[in-house]
């Protein structure tokens, strides 16, 4: 059961990110689409949205746990950035150091936010 509950806890942030990721990106879409946003900018907010909605998930897993959220924000961060490379893996996107880069950042916040999290729960 305890294992069950962790999954859960992780399934519920992972779920919450996903969702924000795809609303505040068709957003971002929306905007782009009618030229109101230069290139450089989309892709920046792209960015910005990604590791936002990572951060609010993990944060959310560290309200939620009892102890160790950095090691839970670790585990949460390295579960969405395996899920981002088996994405870009399957669109056929190339994996360059920026985009390790990048997956690394997520990780990092993930891991911060849930500390952030677990330490105003307390």
């Amino acid at each position: 059961m305890i294992v069950l509950d962790k999954i859960k806890k992780y399934l519920i942030s992972l779920s919450i990110s996903i969702c924000l990721i795809i609303i505040l990106a068709f957003f971002i879409n929306i905007l782009n689409y009618f030229d109101l946003l230069n290139n450089n900018i989309y892709k920046i907010l792209l960015v910005i949205t990604s590791i936002f909605s990572v951060s609010i998930g993990s944060y959310i897993l560290g309200t939620k746990t009892d102890n160790k959220g950095y090691l839970n924000g670790l585990i949460y961060g390295i579960i969405i950035a395996l899920l981002f490379i088996i994405i870009s893996l399957i669109f056929n996107n190339n994996l360059s150091v920026s985009s390790f880069i990048y997956y690394l950042i997520i990780v990092i916040t993930s891991s911060i936010s849930s500390s952030i999290g677990i330490n105003k729960k307390q």
